[in-house]
């Protein structure tokens, strides 16, 4: 049965490949390959209100995740600190595991370098310390 469904979707055609065709198709009436042009058009305005709803999204993500990356950069200086570490200096509410998506930036950037830290009892951890 899985096969039967990767094969109809090889094939099943999109709308946009359907208007596309049906606008090009220079034997049919200027009506209908108007048409097709016009729903073409609707398309486009769709996808244009999508991505704009999207990064408007993305940005007040961005911007309510902020604060909690500045918090988590300020406590961070020349001695490794693992992200439980910097979530208890900085006074957060926040998991561990997503200490390191948080500082991504400041790790790209290279104002902040990730390192091994040793953790009595536990081995070593994912530290982070000023770049």
């Amino acid at each position: 049965m899985g096969g039967n469904q990767i094969a109809r979707k090889e094939t099943t055609m999109t709308n946009r490949e359907f208007y596309n065709a049906i606008a090009m198709n220079e034997t049919l009436s200027d009506e209908i390959r108007a048409f097709a042009t016009e729903s073409i058009g609707k398309l486009d305005h769709t996808n244009e209100l999508r991505k704009a709803a999207v990064a408007k999204k993305s940005a007040e993500k961005q911007a309510e995740k902020q604060p909690i990356r500045d918090a988590l950069f300020a406590v961070i200086d020349g001695e490794a600190k693992t992200a439980t570490m910097l979530i208890e200096l900085a006074d957060l509410d926040i998991k561990p595991a997503s200490v390191p998506s948080l500082l991504k930036p400041f790790v790209e950037s290279g104002e902040v370098v990730k390192t091994d830290v040793k953790v009595p009892g536990k081995g070593k951890q994912r530290g982070y310390v000023r770049g």
